[in-house]
């Protein structure tokens, strides 16, 4: 099944198969596939929709959607919800390297991010673009980041926008080192479905962080 993005391009997103389960308050779960390797999946329904990694749907399954995205936390587990809609390009990396099996679930390390960041883009990565930025998943601020990190091509501003996120996510979530928190994405319908190509293409370019 496809849908049409603001953008009049086609996404091939959401349905596989029919396999369709439930998931918290009788909120359908979709998997999602064509464009990842393993399938992250759709929770929630309508405006209230994320895209979790295929396995987080076990650590959120007390929770909907909806709560995840007003409280940011399921539980005793804090959420950091990435916005497909204003970073099209770094959700793309993220739910790519969830489908090839990295973690869904970070630790915070705020002291290794330089460290982290030197050698996951630093040190290799040779960007394209004039405007282009080096992303790296797993967060570079995390015990998870560094050495073997996904890494991809996106515009400038969405890297300021996922620094934003993150960093009020740790101050306002309380998110200490040592901490664990779940990774997920909204507005998952906005997700690039190809490689940064030197256009910022995303459909909300307003600030991130509030």
């Amino acid at each position: 099944m496809s849908t049409r993005s603001k953008t009049g391009l086609l996404l091939p997103l959401l349905l596989v198969g029919g396999a369709v389960l439930y998931f918290g308050g009788g909120e359908v779960k979709d998997a999602v596939g064509g464009l990842f390797a393993s399938d992250p999946v759709i929770v929630g329904s309508g405006d209230a929709q994320l895209l979790v990694a295929d396995g987080a749907e076990t650590e959120v399954e007390q929770c909907s959607a909806a709560v995840v995205l007003a409280e940011r936390q399921c539980g005793d587990l804090k959420v950091v919800i990435m916005d497909a809609a204003k970073m099209p390009y770094i959700t793309r990396n993220i739910a790519l390297a969830w489908g090839e099996g990295y973690d869904y679930i970070l630790t915070k390390d705020a002291k290794s991010r330089a460290a982290n960041y030197n050698r996951s883009c630093r040190k290799t990565f040779v960007k394209k673009y004039a405007d282009g930025s080096c992303d790296e998943y797993e967060f570079a601020s995390t015990v998870q980041g560094g050495n073997g990190a996904r890494t991809e091509e996106v515009p400038s501003r969405e890297q300021a926008c996922q620094g934003g996120t993150l960093s009020t996510a740790y101050r306002y979530q309380a998110i200490a080192d040592g901490d664990d928190f779940l990774v997920v994405i909204s507005n998952p319908g906005s997700i690039a479905t190809a490689p940064y190509q030197g256009q910022d293409t995303a459909e909300d370019k307003t600030s991130c962080g509030s």
